[in-house]
């Protein structure tokens, strides 16, 4: 068995799969799939439900033909604890021992039942009174053994588990980057991640995503989930579609999306002196709505772009099959990477 890792994200609607591989300075991906899962998905806790999960993960692996068993998995947002803190300035020695009576303040959880992780964000200026930043975060250790089960009930090994922001930020960034906002549309969810050097600085799960904006189509229209699902790809939220009729019900629950990235901006510059932000990524299955784009542009006045993490990859085998899906594997793309870079 080879030592290469591969990226294992388990969401709450898909199991997806990346591998990626170097020649020289050159990054190769060769392998990608996906897999739909139970409802829910890993956020689930019945021991037969996550066995269903393990399966599909099972399943998913060996269609992407990737080789070795390792595999770094992602935390969903919503189940770890993300915080950024101000401190005075203190040395590395001195964190390490101060970090702990600081956390307490803003883990909502015993920090024994925590796996605690921290990075300084930014130091001030020597002689300046400012405050250093550190960026928390918190995954409490019940939900890491529930990743680990899964992974081994699946016959794999785990190399190492990450939040998505952090994968989203290795995915889609590089350090030298201006500033970001990250908008990843899932099925149930959608997380917001701010990214400064290369690093999250903020993150936020809002509970609406792809599925709310179904739902509010078969409400409106009587029609099928199936049906719903192809309307809203089809028409999105383009004024000049079916007579806008299909725009006029998603955008009105697309406004709670604006208005949580409208105070995610705020919240951050509020916090990072002279913060510009150059513009917005959005990515995930729901990055694909028609018109998303667009809308965004006219409701935050910021650029936006659909996120490609494998714009700069050569492609080979099954991979091939997949052109234009690299915002849909984002956080696969971005663990994969995690032992590569």
């Amino acid at each position: 068995m080879t030592d290469q890792t591969f990226g294992l994200d388990i969401g709450r609607s898909f199991v997806k799969v990346v591998q990626v591989k170097s020649l020289g300075s050159k990054k190769i991906l060769t392998a990608a799939a996906s897999l739909p899962i139970p409802s829910g998905g890993i956020q689930q806790e019945s021991p037969i439900e996550l066995k269903k999960v393990s399966e599909a993960v099972k399943v998913c692996v060996e269609n992407a033909k990737v080789e070795g068993e390792k595999c770094t998995v992602s935390l969903v947002e919503s189940q770890a604890v993300t915080r950024l803190i101000e401190m005075p300035d203190l040395t590395d020695k001195e964190l390490a021992s101060a970090i702990n009576y600081e956390a307490d303040q803003y883990i909502p959880l015993p920090l024994k039942e925590v796996n605690l992780q921290y990075k300084i964000v930014s130091r001030p200026q020597r002689d300046s009174d400012n405050k250093m930043q550190v960026l928390l975060v918190a995954a409490p250790l019940r939900v890491i053994k529930k990743y680990s089960k899964i992974v081994k009930d699946a016959g794999l090994t785990l190399s190492a588990v990450e939040t998505e922001s952090t994968a989203l930020a290795r995915a889609l960034t590089k350090a030298e980057d201006s500033p970001i906002l990250i908008a990843t549309l899932g099925a149930y969810s959608t997380e917001l991640v701010i990214v400064q050097n290369g690093g999250p600085i903020f993150t936020r799960s809002i509970a609406t995503g792809g599925l709310a904006l179904t739902r509010a189509i078969v409400a409106e229209f009587g029609l099928p989930q199936n049906q719903a699902e192809e309307y809203k790809k089809a028409y999105g939220i383009l004024k000049d579609k079916l007579s806008g009729k299909v725009s006029s019900v998603l955008r009105p629950i697309l406004e709670v999306l604006i208005n949580e990235i409208l105070k995610a901006i705020e919240f951050t510059k509020s916090h990072m002196k002279d913060y510009q932000f150059a513009n917005i990524v959005v990515c995930g299955g729901g990055a694909y709505l028609p018109g998303l784009s667009e809308f965004l542009t006219e409701r935050t006045g910021l650029e936006v772009s659909l996120g490609d993490p494998w714009q700069d990859f050569a492609k080979e085998g099954l991979v091939l099959k997949l052109v234009g899906q690299g915002s849909f594997y984002c956080i696969a793309t971005g663990l994969a990477l995690r032992t590569w870079m």
